[in-house]
């Protein structure tokens, strides 16, 4: 009897024990535990001590509160001109909503995967290779914001996606690197190019800034010589002027004389014959020289030059 009641405290004390276990709920900092009731969620334990009726409430699960990072295997995706890619992602979330991901998603971290592997491939088609290669931040950032949305329901939020390494085939990089050089080729070509077309048109403009300068100087050189032969020519024409009137005035000074000699020597008609017989001697006495003579040597007073001074000599004599 005294070992049955021994065996029964025993007992009770173990119940005790076990009850009060069950009763004491500790929840560590960064995590949050669900509580049931019959299977009905009733609530999320903040971090510390807690107590719970047993059989009323249980502990459903424990969820971490912390982020989380996670690496998505590699997948293959295709680009929009048609090249295969492998790119695998890298992921940083934590749980936002508790109830919503215990409770609305069987499984919301797949889920997530799911999404954001699908998002990327999206992405990926609307892009060519190149746009691929340099433009892993463009794709991170439209990644997260075509899942941040989605992922909310279900009680997750993304704090970041990283693309990481992007594979190509051997082929591809093969190609890649055929059309790098041949850029490469074509961009020194652009270049040399680009220098013999500069050197041109510095030497034509060299050579027409020479032509220009010439022709200046050239057509300066004629306006001096212009000036120069105008100012010649002026001059010359000036001492000609000068030559005939001095010519002239000698001439006109000579005529007067001769006129004023026959006017003071008194020539009669008889001595102006006289005059004209002598004058006709001496040319007839030129053996080069043919001399018509008139029927009346007196008839030289009819000459016009000698008669004006006959007349002349006339009005002095009245």
């Amino acid at each position: 009897m005294a070992i049955f009641s021994i065996f029964f405290v025993i007992v009770i004390i173990g119940l005790l024990i076990l009850l009060l276990s069950q009763m004491v709920i500790i929840v560590e900092q960064g995590e949050v535990k669900v509580v049931e009731s019959f299977g009905k969620y009733v609530k999320a334990l903040d971090p510390g001590l807690h107590f719970l009726i047993p059989i009323l409430y249980n502990v459903k699960q424990r969820v971490s509160l912390k982020q989380i990072p996670i690496q998505i295997d590699p997948q293959s995706v295709i680009t929009k001109d048609n090249v295969i890619v492998e790119i695998d992602e890298a992921i940083k979330y934590h749980v936002t909503d508790v109830r919503a991901f215990v409770y609305d998603n069987q499984n919301a971290v797949v889920s997530m995967i799911q999404d954001c592997q699908s998002n990327l491939r999206g992405i990926i088609g609307k892009m060519d290779l190149n746009e691929v290669l340099n433009g892993t931040e463009e794709i991170n950032v439209a990644l997260y914001e075509s899942v941040k949305d989605i992922t909310a329901g279900y009680g997750l939020s993304i704090d970041r996606i990283n693309i990481g390494e992007i594979s190509v085939s051997d082929e591809i990089v093969n190609s890649m690197n055929k059309l790098i050089t041949a850029s490469r080729d074509k961009e020194s070509l652009i270049t040399i190019s680009e220098g013999k077309k500069q050197s041109v048109i510095l030497d034509s403009e060299a050579k027409a800034s020479e032509m220009e300068i010439d022709s200046a100087a050239r057509a300066k050189q004629t306006k001096i010589d212009a000036t120069a032969r105008a100012e010649r020519i002026k001059i010359d024409a000036e001492a000609e002027a000068d030559r005939i009137r001095i010519v002239t005035e000698a001439e006109k000074k000579r005529i007067r004389e001769i006129n004023q000699a026959i006017q003071e020597s008194q020539i009669d008609e008889k001595m102006l014959s006289y005059l004209g017989i002598e004058a006709f001697k001496h040319v007839v006495e030129n053996n080069h020289n043919t001399v018509i003579l008139p029927t009346n040597l007196t008839e030289i007073g009819n000459i016009p030059a000698m008669k004006q001074v006959w007349d002349a000599t006339d009005k002095n004599k009245q």
